[in-house]
């Protein structure tokens, strides 16, 4: 299943999940699709990468460290110490009060403002004047506490004492001021009312001494002016007093003798009439007028029957007895008329005891008509009467309000007066109370003392900041060397620069007692780490195309030096050793070498038979290497390119490929000469060899360029002569990997050595 399988795929199985046959299959077999792990082997080589370079570069980078660790350690002991004393002081927003009448005017509340006024204030000039003052800075050796510094010295100068001897006094005392205000540090500290008050200084004395004079200068300088505000205010207050005090006494007396012209006998009262009379007046008859309605409505009902149903009558207690009488004898006269004739004398008699209560009743309700109307009549009288003394009450009242407007206007001045004057006269005593307490929203909590230590210079600090920025300088530098470097330093550089496939890493040969040459090592050694990348690039050039390695194969490169005979050489003895037979040919007509790696003679060879002096046949020796076969360059022709685009050129390399398994042409490098470009368009395949670290990206460019113009097909590339350490951390080698990770370390091959090879001469 490939990428684009792998939605359809996906769909396939929720689909099943959905319908309660399957369960999912996850189509990814690891776990984890394939964008997540290509981004973390992105990451891993991003980091391997960046590694690299600190190992690559560590010597640079140390030596960056080493030096700004050591002009840390100069600086430090350049710079003049400078001593820090701190003193604390607690900043109240509430005056704490010690009275209860005590002023609350240093109460700030809320406002946000008000602890950054006090740290200014604390930095101001007056403040550092008192100190200077109080310290007596300017007459002391403030200014010049010690002698020059290291700089000073070193500059030729005398330091600060020079420099204020020979200054006046009002000078000194500006420059103390200007120090003091210079070194004082304010620092709040958080969540809390306390500030400290820090002061630098080269004598720690001085230091403590001006961080402790500068506090209590600041908690002096608060109490001045709570002083000094409360002393304004009650001067102020008593020039008020006096003032208001004139001015009460003759609203008073002006009062006085208006109340005695205007026949006023009350006035001391605030108001010499009253309107009680006319309220109670008014009062009694509201009440007269009530009484009277409800009286003549008692009235008019007793008009307007025979009275029996008025509540007066019901009452009385002589009509209830009546009506008692006679309904007893009704009961006996109806009890009585059973056996009795209404005519009998006894039954007349109760008839005429019955009539007589009733009169005794109609008489009595007349008697209750009588005092109705007797009260009704003189409700009304009353009322009259009340009414006419109450319009001559109001009538007197308006009078004698017409009569006192001036009394209440001057009784209006004579109260404002005396308001303000007993409002102002209690303030102002409250204020002669409390103006002697010595209280204070500021008080100094822990005192400086003598710092045993300076503060700064800080040989810590001052090595942290001198290696961050030895890191920082060394990174820069680094940075800028591998801009400008435009080598390559790793095959997957080859690979994104150029688009080429990279066969293979070869590693940088290290001579040694054992092996001098590295033809010696791949031939002797087949577990060497050499031999290993040459079987790796050997083993990446049979599948580099459909059908196998190349059957003719030009090895080049751009530029001379950069190990393409040696690779030559040892890609021949590596197909060698597969047991193929290997034609090679040195193709460089103009700077021989495959004779002295093979160690055999050059008296004879391409040239003569290019020229068609010998045949061919004639002209192969064999190399002391298994299955290999060499055609040396034989004399340096003057036309080494006619020589080479012939068609005996051609034929030769037709015949080659019917006897040899597979034939190697070491050419020329590409660059500045038309040879291999030749040779390219005539074989199977080029091979590229590229010297890592050295060859510039734009002449590699340049000669894959050239080598596409003459139609050739470049097979691949190998990175040669790589050093591992000086590439970077993370690259190595194995057996069967053109190149791979292996944290800086290389990687050999296992097993018992080989036998022994002949030796070839020294590569040249």
């Amino acid at each position: 299943m490939n990428l684009r399988q792998l939605p359809a795929a996906a769909g396939k199985n929720l689909a099943n999940a959905a319908e309660g046959g399957r369960g999912l299959d996850f189509p990814y077999p690891g776990g984890m699709p394939p964008e997540f792990e290509r981004g973390q082997s992105q990451l891993r080589a991003t980091l391997l990468k960046y590694v690299g370079l600190v190992f690559k570069h560590k010597w640079l980078i140390g030596a960056f460290v080493v030096v700004a660790l050591f002009l840390g350690v100069v600086v430090t002991l350049m710079i003049t110490k400078i001593y820090v004393a701190t003193t604390v002081v607690k900043i109240d927003r509430v005056v704490p009060k010690v009275m209860k009448s005590q002023d609350s005017s240093g109460d700030a509340g809320n406002d946000p403002q008000f602890f950054k006024t006090q740290y200014e204030l604390i930095k101001s000039r007056a403040l550092a004047e008192r100190a200077v003052a109080t310290l007596n800075l300017a007459q002391s050796n403030f200014l010049s506490p010690g002698g020059p510094s290291i700089i000073d010295r070193a500059l030729g100068s005398s330091g600060p004492a020079a420099q204020n001897d020979g200054a006046s006094l009002e000078d000194r005392r500006r420059a103390a001021v200007g120090a003091v205000m210079g070194g004082l540090r304010v620092q709040p500290v958080p969540m809390s009312s306390l500030v400290e008050i820090r002061f630098a200084s080269t004598s720690p004395q001085w230091a403590q001494q001006i961080s402790v004079g500068v506090a209590e200068a600041y908690e002096r300088f608060t109490l001045d002016r709570r002083f000094g505000v409360s002393k304004y205010a009650r001067d102020f207050l008593d020039e008020r007093l006096q003032e208001l005090k004139v001015k009460l006494q003759d609203s008073e007396k002006q009062l006085i003798e208006y109340a005695q012209r205007a026949g006023l006998v009350s006035a001391d009262d605030k108001a010499p009439f009253s309107t009680t009379g006319v309220t109670a007046l008014d009062t009694a008859l509201a009440e007269a007028t009530a009484e009277r309605v409800k009286l003549e409505q008692v009235w008019l009902q007793a008009q307007a029957d025979d009275g029996n149903s008025l509540p007066q009558v019901m009452a009385d207690p002589l009509i209830q007895a009546a009506r008692s009488r006679i309904s007893a004898l009704l009961a006996s006269f109806q009890e009585k008329l059973a056996v009795m004739k209404p005519a009998f004398p006894e039954m007349v008699n109760i008839k005429s005891q019955i009539q007589e209560n009733e009169k005794q009743i109609r008489a009595q309700i007349n008697l209750i008509k009588s005092s109705l109307q007797l009260q009704y009549e003189t409700a009304v009288r009353q009322e009259k009467a009340l009414e006419e003394q109450l319009d001559a009450a109001k009538k007197e009242l308006l009078d004698l309000r017409g009569k006192n407007v001036e009394y209440t206007i001057r009784m209006r001045e004579v109260d404002t007066a005396r308001s303000l004057y007993d409002g102002l006269l209690q303030q102002f005593r409250e204020m002669s109370v409390t103006a002697d307490v010595d209280t204070n929203n500021v008080s100094i909590i822990d005192r400086a003392e003598v710092p045993g230590v300076p503060e700064r210079p800080s040989l810590r600090n001052n090595l942290i900041i001198a290696l961050l920025l030895g890191l920082i300088c060394a990174a820069a530098t680094v940075g800028v060397i591998e801009v400008l470097d435009d080598t390559f330093k790793s095959p997957e550089d080859m690979e994104e620069r150029l688009g080429l496939s990279v066969l293979g890493v070869l590693p940088k040969f290290k001579p040694s007692k054992e092996f001098e040459t590295p033809i010696k090592e791949v031939a002797s050694d087949p577990t060497s780490a050499l031999a290993e990348a040459y079987r790796s690039t050997r083993t990446a050039l049979q599948f580099s195309t459909d059908e196998g390695a190349p059957k003719s194969m030009l090895v080049t490169s751009s530029r001379p030096g950069e190990g393409k005979s040696t690779a030559s050489v040892s890609l021949a003895i590596n197909f060698g050793q597969l047991g193929q037979k290997v034609l090679l040919i040195d193709g460089d007509l103009r700077n021989p070498s495959i004779h002295k790696m093979t160690n055999l003679t050059n008296a004879t060879g391409l040239s003569n038979y290019l020229s068609g002096a010998i045949d061919a046949e004639k002209l192969i020796q064999e190399a002391s290497f298994r299955g290999v076969y060499v055609l040396t360059t034989g004399p340096l022709p003057p036309n080494p390119v006619e020589l080479l685009s012939s068609a005996r050129m051609q034929v030769l390399l037709t015949l080659a490929a019917e006897t040899f398994d597979i034939v190697i042409i070491d050419g020329p490098p590409v660059m500045g000469l038309a040879d291999a470009p030749v040779i390219s368009s005539q074989v199977d395949g080029v091979f590229f060899v590229v010297e890592a670290a050295k060859t510039r990206r734009g002449v590699v460019a340049d000669a894959l360029r050239r080598l596409d113009f003459a139609r050739a097909r470049v097979v691949g590339s190998v990175l040669n002569k790589f050093d591992a350490k000086s590439a970077g951390y993370g690259y190595g080698y194995g057996y069967g990997y053109g190149y791979g990770y292996s944290y800086g370390k290389e990687l050999y091959g296992y097993g018992a050595k080989a036998k022994s090879l002949p030796e070839g001469p020294r590569n040249a």
